[in-house]
């Protein structure tokens, strides 16, 4: 699929959040792992819904199908590894499938290694390299289009992650999460990260999993410094959600269109929504952009 250089993709919304609304318990730390194997059907019926909502780009529930998650869940280290592989091949079956012959892209996602609203649980770049490198091994040959690295919010550990996949000869795209309008959850000034994905020639750049506000803010310095393509999926809450996904206040349709608005009149390659987000999002997002 190529870019159409006068609209924007559209990112499709929350998968764990949404299977929370229809009823699926999600607890941590699998989070919505899980669901790939024993809700199957839902999670192949939300991204089928996405799609029919406007979504061309759609993210494969892989956010914490990891070893390490599963370790930490109480499996053993063979068990882990098993359950761990399978769910990972069910998002991306649950993700082709629902896609079928459409021209959608399916961009696998990557997650950090542990919570992603406290970066300072980053294990190190020793481990990190090691389990990046066979998380993006499975992601490069799972047949994704994309390779995405999302809410991302440690520097080192976002080092770690773009150098492992380095010499992978696909579409890369890095998605940052911020703490306020200069800095990453780390504190890390965004001028820097911009420095590092521009050196390891990043794809698109992109900021989730944060609040319209903040991505508002930071806007004018993030395009002061990123000269490539970029878009923001935010989160449809005012502020950051709980660990378990849940928002105390939900901005409003008309807040979160008109920011979508300004994210396109400013040269966004791709909008969505996070956390919080519906499949009748997307569809307000996808009227934006089918009335431009």
């Amino acid at each position: 699929m190529k870019f159409n250089n006068k609209k924007p993709l559209i990112m499709d919304g929350a998968m764990g959040t949404e299977l929370m609304r229809r009823g699926i318990k999600l607890p941590l730390p699998l989070w919505s792992s899980m669901a790939n194997i024993r809700q199957y059907k839902h999670v192949k019926k939300i991204h089928k819904e996405y799609i029919e909502s406007g979504s061309n780009v759609i993210t494969t529930n892989t956010f914490r199908s990891t070893p390490r998650t599963f370790t930490k869940a109480g499996y053993s280290d063979v068990n882990a590894l098993k359950l761990s592989k399978q769910s990972f091949n069910m998002a991306v079956k649950a993700a082709n499938t629902a896609r079928k012959d459409k021209n959608i892209l399916i961009a696998g996602s990557i997650a950090p290694l542990e919570d992603c609203y406290i970066p300072n649980e980053f294990p190190g770049k020793l481990i990190g390299k090691n389990e990046f490198q066979f998380i993006t091994d499975m992601v490069s040959n799972s047949g994704v289009d994309i390779i995405l690295f999302e809410t991302m919010g440690n520097y080192d550990e976002i080092k770690t992650a773009l150098q492992v996949s380095e010499n992978i000869k696909m579409e890369k795209w890095l998605s940052i999460i911020l703490k306020d309008k200069n800095h990453l959850l780390d504190n890390t000034n965004i001028e820097k990260v911009i420095g590092l994905a521009s050196e390891l020639k990043i794809d698109m750049l992109l900021i989730n999993c944060t609040s319209t506000k903040i991505i508002t803010d930071a806007l004018p310095s993030f395009l002061k410094f990123w000269k490539g393509k970029w878009g923001t999926y935010p989160n449809a809450g005012k502020s950051m959600p709980t660990k378990d996904g849940v928002f105390t206040k939900i901005v409003s349709d008309h807040h979160f269109t008109k920011e979508i608005r300004h994210y396109i009149s400013l040269g966004a390659s791709l909008v969505g929504s996070c956390c919080g987000s519906t499949p009748d999002t997307v569809r307000k997002i996808s009227n934006i952009i089918n009335s431009l």
